[in-house]
Order: C-alpha cells, then sequence, then structure tokens
C-alpha cells in the first residue's frame, strides 16, 4: 500500500458522502437504500405499461416528467416499437414524512410540548404514466419513442 493510497481512500469516500446530497439520479431504481426513489415499472398487458419515478427535495415536477417520458422512450425502442401512447400522465409533490426532533421547551423528555416542537418535512415529487407501445401512432397521444429517448433532462 503506497503512502498516497490512504488520501485517495478518504478522498473518495468524501466525494461519495457529498453525492449523496444530490438530486434523484435518472438511472436509479427504487429500493430501501435510496429512501424509496427512483424507478420502478409494471407491465401491465402485453404493450401496456405503468411507470412511475419517485424523486427527492431536489427533484421538481418538470424533471419527474421528462424522466418518466424518456424511460418509455427507451423502453419502446428497446423492444422494437416507434411510438409511445400516454393514456395518463399524473404528477405530484407530497410532504412524505413530519418527524419532530427533540423538544427544546419541553415538560420533560416524554411529554414533548408540541407547541416547540421543531418539524422536519420531506417532500416527494412523483411522475406515474401509463402508456402503451405501438408501431404506428394512434392519436394526438402518441408521442414518437426516438424523440422521447433523446430528450435531454436536467442531468444531461
Amino acid at each position: 500500500m503506497s503512502p498516497s493510497s490512504p488520501l485517495l481512500f478518504v478522498l473518495a469516500l468524501c466525494g461519495s458522502l457529498l453525492l449523496g446530497g444530490c438530486a434523484t439520479a435518472y438511472d436509479s431504481e427504487k429500493s430501501f437504500w435510496n429512501g424509496q426513489t427512483g424507478f420502478s415499472q409494471t407491465q401491465l398487458g402485453a404493450t401496456r405499461w405503468q411507470l412511475e419515478f419517485v424523486g427527492n427535495d431536489l427533484v421538481d415536477r418538470e424533471t419527474a416528467r421528462k424522466y418518466v417520458l424518456k424511460r418509455a422512450g427507451e423502453m419502446a425502442l428497446a423492444q422494437g416499437y416507434a411510438w409511445v401512447q400516454v393514456q395518463s400522465l399524473t404528477l405530484s409533490r407530497d410532504a412524505v414524512r413530519v418527524t419532530p426532533s427533540r423538544p427544546q421547551f419541553g415538560f420533560d423528555e416524554y411529554e414533548p410540548d408540541t407547541f416547540m416542537d421543531e418539524m422536519q418535512v420531506e417532500h416527494r415529487t412523483s411522475a406515474l404514466l401509463i402508456f402503451s407501445l405501438g408501431r404506428a401512432p394512434l392519436d394526438d397521444q402518441s408521442l414518437e419513442a426516438i424523440y422521447l429517448a433523446k430528450m435531454k433532462t436536467n442531468s444531461d
């Protein structure tokens, strides 16, 4: 082990800790380890899908919308389809966790003063897209898969 190895390890560790404070990445999948943020997908039929993206506090609605549309375009192209037929797209921003901290002015540690408690609210931005894959456009809700797959997102 060279003398610079511990330094490189410390720098890599610091870099990974800093990245932990970033917005939910486009390529992330939902898991316990990332706070249930990222993508999940469910096949509803032969060519029908439900795609959901949940982002942390740093992801806005427009980014979440672009993420699900881009992923739908990529899925269509990967399966040999040229079009994405959007059936519904729902965007929401929810307060998902309210965590009271230890009270600053309470009667004692077991009986917190609810008026003086500091509250922590975390937000999640989610986009839920239900779509079908097609070889040709069906109506004005059909989007070209190659256009969607090449869509620029805030992370690009």
